[in-house]
């Protein structure tokens, strides 16, 4: 027998040592690569929940804006006769929205079979988020409108009890 050729009892067990840290090596990998997977994947999903619940928060904003609105209007129509409308920013305190706007307009219905004091109301409520660039702001805009027709009320003459 060759010496050179001649496997010791300690040569094989170190080829087994070898393979067996490979084996271990890909399991880890196989194992670090399965848990980054889950956490971008958390991560991904918590971001999108995040959105979301800001774009129904800010959807939930307009509408009650949309509402304040309404109501201005016909309080308006209510106190003056002659109100035909406006582009109202109420003033509240919040950094949260960097716009807040409602758009009125009261116009005579032009149907024919109505009376010439319906008027047809339509209402626009805009809320823009604050956002660090410009080119952000449409996507971060909500808009909601609603449009009615009322009989345009009369003022209304004060009462006993009111002063």
């Amino acid at each position: 027998m060759n010496p050179v050729f001649a496997l010791s009892p300690r040569s094989g067990c170190r080829r087994r040592r070898t393979e067996h840290r490979g084996v271990v090596l890909i399991c880890t990998l196989v194992c670090l690569i399965v848990v980054s997977t889950l956490v971008i994947t958390s991560v991904t999903s918590a971001v999108r929940a995040q959105r979301e619940t800001r774009c129904r928060h800010q959807a939930i904003q307009t509408e009650w804006l949309l509402d304040a609105g309404i109501k201005r209007a016909i309080s308006q129509m209510t106190a003056d006769e002659k109100y035909e409308g406006e582009h109202w920013i109420p003033a509240f305190e919040t950094t949260q929205f960097a716009k807040a706007a409602v758009e009125i307009t009261v116009e005579p219905t032009t149907r024919s079979d109505s009376s010439a004091n319906v008027v047809s109301v339509n209402v626009v409520a805009t809320l823009a988020r604050s956002v660090a660039s410009p080119a952000m702001e449409i996507a971060t805009r909500t808009q909601k409108s609603f449009t009615f027709q009322i009989s345009k009320p009369t003022p209304h003459s004060p009462s006993i009890n009111e002063e």
